[in-house]
């Protein structure tokens, strides 16, 4: 910026003259000053400098003395030396003072000096120097100032506070910078704060520096709990899916190269289904944990204990000689023999364990883990409370997920699928808006099957095609019905697999659909699980979303694999929070933190945000004050047929208590 352009500003000067001449008034030199829009307030004396600037504000304050010295033992004596550091100051001297004078005499570092026979060009350039000072002090980084050597010469209040340090301890040795063992510009102080630094050199010489110092913990923590739940499932704390995939490969690729052997042993739980109905998800989740800790207090190195998903969990054992695999799930079955405690009450659960054996029994990690699955099914059928070894190898698929997929070839036909709905309240609006479509399998002679217990049989057959378009059929159907009740705006969220979003002509599907039954793409929102959107369907999102106005949203989001990259530039427009990460709030802090960090992400990349599973008031007042858009969850209601759902969006009581429209 030239001094030209500088003196258009309008700057507001407290000033005091203390060498004052009745010839020469320097409030009227100042004011007479051509091309500086100066409003000027005199002050008599150094006492009336603090309560004018609290009284008002001002650019900058001008003080006049004859000599450093002078002014500098006046200030000391004043209740000006309490100013705020950062105050943009400038001194007029008489006389100008030596080197020594300046650094000894005890006035605000970033004091910048006139002599008394300065042009308005001299006036404007020291102004500018002042107010960068007083940025200098004012920063909230900190900001130190190096000499050759590395010692540091001045420092702002920022750098003191953040280092914990005073200017004198600082100035008494040179400062040493040095790289972590990431090679990261951070410093760990010795309160344990994170903070990064940046040094920059003035010179070409490099004989001056600036470093500047921000603290990052914050960052850091959070950045540290996402790292541990892309990989960690947040309510255990044991391996998760993803991590178990990476394990498990590594674990078959050394047995290779040195002639070993890897165990798998899947563990189900017995009789968790009715201890949850029983005492509900709290005990539910308790006990979940309490097996967790249980059975990683019996794992031996060359273990991974991970959970795949419900009360399933699932081990690798590397390293053991034959016929040993028996041992290990002896000693998970003994592990869990005795009663636990879970939230407070006393349970007794047993497992089914299955195990397999590569290389016996599979060729690849996912048959080992097919195998293992087969196996624990088998100690089910056996009477519970047991283990299973795989009998034959387990490359092609199983007879039990042949047998669900017959059946599954003809549910359609026999009219055995249906949807379930679940409303999804607009916490602004205090309103239900939504639904979520849930399928379910009446299959006789079994009973109700969840999706989890037969889509993957669908995604690995090809049946999910034909599913798929049945429940989207179903849907906009359904929708076509609700909206001369429920309204035009009403929408229905529905599962999108990996399997139909792969499909080249999806996109023309879809939109047939929605067509045939008069309604628009934003009448459904198509929910991809945040695994598969990490994975592999980045591309193929990108490309049949290009043309379509499609409303996709991220489901099941808590392990962070989705990148901040990646909701930049797909089309993605709402954030599904998984039912796991609510589950913990609002007194487990992680859970509360990463909560509050992904309804933040979702306020920057301007995507509403959804909390599943809501099952207390505490949970839903803790997201409402925190800005989540939506939520839903057995507080409001269990999915219920389509029958029923309007009667149960137009009962009064359902939100009684729970929330009132926000203004």
């Amino acid at each position: 910026m030239s001094l030209q352009q500088a003196s258009r500003y309008h700057w507001r000067v407290l000033l005091l003259d203390m060498a004052a001449r009745y010839e020469d008034s320097l409030t009227d030199r100042v004011l007479a000053l051509a091309g500086v829009d100066l409003d000027v307030r005199p002050v008599s004396n150094l006492d009336e400098l603090k309560p004018a600037l609290e009284d008002s504000h001002f650019d900058f304050a001008l003080i006049a003395g004859s000599s450093l010295a002078s002014l500098a033992q006046q200030w000391s004596q004043s209740g000006a030396a309490n100013l705020p550091p950062e105050l943009a100051l400038l001194l007029v001297l008489d006389e100008s003072p030596d080197e020594a004078e300046v650094l000894e005499c005890g006035m605000p570092i970033a004091a910048v000096l006139l002599r008394r026979s300065f042009t308005g060009g001299d006036l404007l350039a020291a102004m500018w120097q002042a107010r960068l000072g007083s940025m200098f002090f004012a920063s909230p980084d900190g900001m130190l100032l190096l000499d050759a050597m590395g010692s540091v010469q001045a420092s702002n209040p920022a750098a003191l506070r953040l280092l914990g340090k005073q200017t004198a301890e600082l100035r008494a040795e040179p400062l040493e910078l040095t790289v972590n063992e990431r090679g990261q510009h951070e410093w760990t102080s010795a309160g344990g704060r994170v903070l990064e630094w940046r040094k920059q050199s003035l010179s070409d010489t490099g004989a001056a520096a600036v470093v500047t110092l921000r603290d990052v913990t914050e960052q850091r923590v959070a950045a540290q709990a996402l790292a541990f739940r892309a990989e960690h499932d947040p309510l255990t704390g044991l391996a998760n899916p993803q991590r178990l995939w990476q394990e498990l490969r590594s674990a078959l690729a050394r047995a290779d190269r040195d002639a070993g052997r890897v165990a798998v042993l899947y563990v189900d739980l017995d009789g968790f289904k009715q201890i949850n109905d029983m005492y509900g998800h709290e005990v539910g989740d308790a006990l979940l944990v309490a097996v967790a800790q249980r059975l990683t207090g019996i794992c031996r190195a060359g273990e991974l204990l991970s959970r795949m998903g419900g009360d399933e969990l699932v081990m690798v054992a590397e390293s053991f000689p034959p016929g040993f695999e028996a041992r290990i799930a002896e000693r998970v079955l003994a592990a869990l023999a005795s009663p636990l405690r879970a939230a407070g009450r006393t349970v007794r659960v047993g497992a089914s364990v299955g195990v397999a054996v590569y290389p016996d029994h599979a060729s690849d990690s996912e048959g080992l883990l097919r195998a293992a699955d087969e196996a624990m099914y088998e100690a089910k059928r056996n009477g519970r409370d047991g283990y299973s070894l795989a009998t034959s190898h387990a490359d092609t698929i199983s007879q039990h997920r042949q047998d669900i997929a017959d059946g599954l070839q003809v549910a359609l036909l026999r009219d055995e699928l249906h949807l379930l709905y679940q409303p999804v309240l607009d916490l602004k609006r205090g309103q239900i808006v939504g639904a979520e479509a849930l399928l379910r399998w009446n299959r006789p002679g079994v009973g109700t099957l969840h999706p989890m217990e037969f889509l993957d049989v669908a995604e690995t057959t090809g049946l999910i095609v034909g599913i798929g378009d049945w429940v989207f059929d179903q849907i906009c159907r359904q929708l076509a019905q609700w909206r001369w009740v429920l309204g035009e705006d009403f929408f229905v969220c529905a599962n999108l697999s990996a399997t139909q979003l792969r499909r080249a002509d999806f996109a023309g599907r879809f939109r047939r659909i929605l067509h045939s039954h008069g309604l628009t793409s934003k009448s459904v929102r198509l929910e991809i699980s945040e695994r598969v959107m990490a994975q592999e369907l980045g591309r193929a999102l990108g490309d049949i979303t290009a043309a379509t106005d499609m409303y996709i949203a991220v489901d099941d989001v808590s392990q962070g694999l989705l990148s901040l990259r990646n909701l930049s530039s797909l089309p993605i427009r709402s954030l599904k929070l998984d039912s796991s990460l609510v589950a913990g709030l609002p007194d487990d802090v992680l859970s509360a933190q990463l909560t509050e960090a992904l309804i933040s992400i979702g306020r920057t990349f301007n995507l509403s945000v959804v909390a599943e599973g809501v099952e207390n008031a505490a949970q839903l007042a803790f997201l409402r004050e925190r800005g989540c858009d939506y939520c839903q969850g057995f507080l409001l209601s269990a999915p219920v047929p389509a029958a029923d759902f309007p009667s149960l969006v137009k009962t009064p009581e359902l939100l009684d208590g729970l929330v009132t429209p926000l203004k």
